[in-house]
């Protein structure tokens, strides 16, 4: 006997120092991981246990426990679950049936999980299940899809219905408040009847969802919340429109000079269009080359819905007359003036023309009394055998002298001739031409 342990120990000796020590390679089997437990979302009576291990899962025992009493209420076997998403060794598995337990409410899931090497796993703690009624709505509808300034009140219907967690059965929740959401804000609470229907009126003011909501009751503490899908409400604006009187054509004026505009807002009825009080807005005058804009003034509409206001623009353009409101049933409304086109003063100082040997000598000088001068300024030097008939001869340019803007010009061969000087218009400066004069010697 001593003999064969002596054997069997030196073999041992031997695989020990082939193999090392036991302590440093042996491999013990992983215990499963309970992840979570919870209820499905859509589904509030079945359970879902999310488990992992080395090896598949062979067995789960879940232990359904009254957070109110703290008291077991039912245990739920292994054959009671079905692997639902992944893998026996890392997935999820759901009860085949909703639980059917006694009361509604909230409980602590405990869990027991064993896997292929006899390794096992408990977990107190791996979550709760929410034991409760799913409200769900049905058939929710408005009595109308758009609104208008003069009707702005929509009725909401539909049924209100609870899903129970044993039997995913839907019945009427009878007498629970559902609230009516404008904008994702309640406006209205009604209260269902014995199927479950609910009606309501609210007041909507723009263009924004409309929705049925059931919130928690004190009163149902066992029914979860619920809301229907939002309706989006439209808006069917008033149609407005300018009607400008004055300026009503196109018109020159002299730099400084006032224009007056006048314009009638007016909103569109079945009865046609009328004049439209206590709107608001403003006036600009906008130049054509699209410089800076000057304000003219601001307005809200009397009872004729008529404007009128006096400016002195400063160069070529348009008012442009604009009324808004705050109210989204209203719609804003714009219009421009015909066209305003400013000239500034231009003038001949002076002009004279004299003899030289051979020809004549003009020169003159001009002003621009507005403070504007052109970037260039071309004379037109022209002559007239009477005085009345005048043709160009030459263009010079006049340039500033320090005092004014003068030219001067020699013209060959002019012989006895009146002769003068001309500015012609431009889009920004009036036309000017000098007095005629003859040459002196």
């Amino acid at each position: 006997m001593f003999r064969r342990q002596a054997a069997w120990a030196a073999i041992g000796t031997v695989a020990l120092l082939l193999s090392g020590t036991p302590a440093a390679n042996a491999v013990e089997g992983q215990a499963p991981d309970v992840r979570w437990a919870n209820s499905v979302s859509d589904d509030l009576g079945t359970l879902a246990v999310g488990i992992s291990s080395d090896s598949a899962i062979t067995d789960i025992k879940a232990r359904i426990v009254s957070a109110a009493t703290q008291q077991e209420v039912a245990v739920v076997e292994m054959d009671a679950f079905a692997l639902f998403s992944g893998t026996p060794e890392d997935g999820v598995w759901h009860t085949k049936q909703p639980l059917d337990l006694a009361d509604l409410g909230s409980y602590t899931v405990r869990v027991e999980a064993t896997d292929a090497d006899g390794d096992r796993t408990t977990d107190n703690s791996a979550g709760s299940l929410a034991y409760y009624v799913a409200a769900v709505f049905e058939d929710v509808r408005t009595d109308r899809a758009e609104i208008d300034i003069d009707h702005r009140q929509v009725r909401v219907d539909g049924t209100l219905k609870g899903r129970w967690p044993a039997t995913r059965e839907l019945k009427p929740l009878t007498d629970h408040p559902v609230d009516l959401d404008v904008d994702y804000w309640t406006e209205s609470t009604v209260r269902t009847d014995a199927d479950g229907n609910f009606s309501g009126t609210v007041t909507v003011n723009g263009a924004v969802p409309v929705q049925a909501v059931y919130r928690h009751a004190n009163e149902h503490p066992y029914v979860l919340y619920g809301e229907s899908p939002s309706t989006q409400i439209g808006v069917r604006q008033v149609a407005t429109r300018w009607a400008v009187e004055a300026p009503s054509e196109a018109r020159t004026i002299d730099l400084g000079q006032e224009v007056t505009l006048t314009a009638t807002l007016e909103r569109e009825t079945p009865q046609g269009w009328v004049p439209f009080e206590g709107q608001s807005g403003g006036v600009l005058f906008e130049p054509s080359g699209g410089g800076q804009f000057a304000s003219v003034g601001y307005f809200t509409t009397g009872e004729d819905g008529r404007i009128s206001f006096t400016h002195a623009p400063w160069e070529t353009g348009s008012f442009h007359v604009a009324s808004h409101s705050d109210d989204p049933f209203i719609a804003p409304a714009t219009a421009d003036s015909a066209r305003i086109t400013v000239l500034r003063a231009s003038a001949f100082n002076s002009f004279s023309a004299t003899r030289t040997h051979g020809g004549v000598h003009v020169e003159g000088a001009m002003d621009f009394p507005d403070g504007w001068t052109p970037a260039t300024i071309p004379v037109h030097i022209q002559y007239s055998g009477d005085g009345k008939e005048w043709t160009d001869l030459l263009t010079t340019e006049a340039t500033w002298s320090g005092s004014g803007y003068a030219f001067a010009a020699d013209i060959p061969d002019a012989g006895r001739r009146y002769f003068r000087a001309h500015f012609e218009a431009t889009e920004s400066f009036r036309a000017a031409t000098s007095e005629a004069v003859k040459a002196s010697r």
